[in-house]
């Protein structure tokens, strides 16, 4: 189809469109685009000529896929009523919208919700506080059971059953967080089972998910900071990505499968760029 049988072709597909008038607006104006772009490239309708299309613009994800959205219908209609021999839009990839970068929180604001957990919750403390130090997902911290635990001093770390029927050690390198699970420990009253567990008419058993949702979302909210529970592990994360660790090691210990997924963290804050800016020129400066 040249260019000149597409504008009429165009026209027609519009005057039958069953769409509110904000839709049909939208297509007049997308259609008309790559019309005038074929005028000028001395193009005519194929597929060669809508991938060179795509790939002159750098639309935003949502904008291509809006316009390409328009375009596929119309080549639909022409190719339902002979216009078109084949249909150009049949191979055409649709590009992906990138999943959002994970966001953190700042450590100050963590704790703010942590000092709103009262002395006499000390499970929801220690778990919410566990996740937090070790980005555990809130899954793997509630299927931990007692034998998991090794606290030999010096070298305290846990086992973590994670995705895919993974298991992975996982550090316990914050003082404050070991502390606190020893003293937890002392005070509970089973040797054997899950760590974590509910209290109900006198007996235990095991902590379930949307429960410790609630509880979280009771504490971020008393505490005036929102928050989800998840966003702690993004947070665990976010604080080991702007400290300078490998993102070797933070995939091995978030438990990722793949590197891809721990890259989404790379993305580090303008303060963190800039600090390391600096610091990297005092060094040059430094250098004789």
């Amino acid at each position: 189809m040249n260019a000149k049988d597409f504008q009429t072709a165009a026209d027609q597909f519009l005057m039958g469109l069953k769409r509110s008038a904000a839709t049909i607006r939208a297509y007049r104006a997308d259609l008309s685009h790559l019309q005038r772009w074929l005028v000028v490239n001395g193009r005519n309708l194929d597929a060669s000529a809508l991938e060179a299309y795509f790939s002159a613009h750098d639309w935003a994800v949502s904008t291509q896929n809006r316009k390409q959205t328009a375009i596929e219908r119309f080549c639909r209609w022409g190719r339902q009523r002979g216009l078109l021999e084949l249909d150009p839009t049949l191979h055409l990839e649709r590009p992906s919208v990138p999943p959002p970068h994970p966001r953190g929180l700042r450590r100050e604001d963590v704790e703010r919700i942590f000092a709103v957990i009262s002395a006499n919750q000390s499970r929801d403390a220690l778990l919410f506080r566990l996740v937090f130090e070790t980005g555990l997902r809130i899954s793997e911290a509630l299927n931990i059971h007692l034998d998991d635990l090794d606290l030999t001093k010096g070298d305290e770390h846990l086992t973590v059953l994670g995705k895919g029927g993974q298991r992975r050690t996982v550090l316990l390198d914050d003082p404050k967080l070991v502390n606190a699970l020893r003293k937890y420990l002392r005070s509970l009253d089973y040797e054997h089972g899950p760590l974590f567990q509910a209290q109900k008419n006198g007996r235990g058993g095991p902590l379930r998910y949307q429960s410790v949702q609630e509880r979280w979302q009771h504490y971020a909210t008393q505490a005036g900071v929102p928050c989800t529970l998840h966003q702690l592990r993004h947070s665990h994360a976010t604080e080991l990505v702007n400290g300078g660790v490998s993102l070797g090691t933070i995939r091995k210990r978030l438990g990722h499968r793949h590197i891809q997924t721990t890259l989404r963290y790379a993305e580090v804050s303008d303060a963190s760029v800039d600090a390391e800016l600096r610091k990297w020129r005092r060094k040059q400066q430094k250098t004789p």
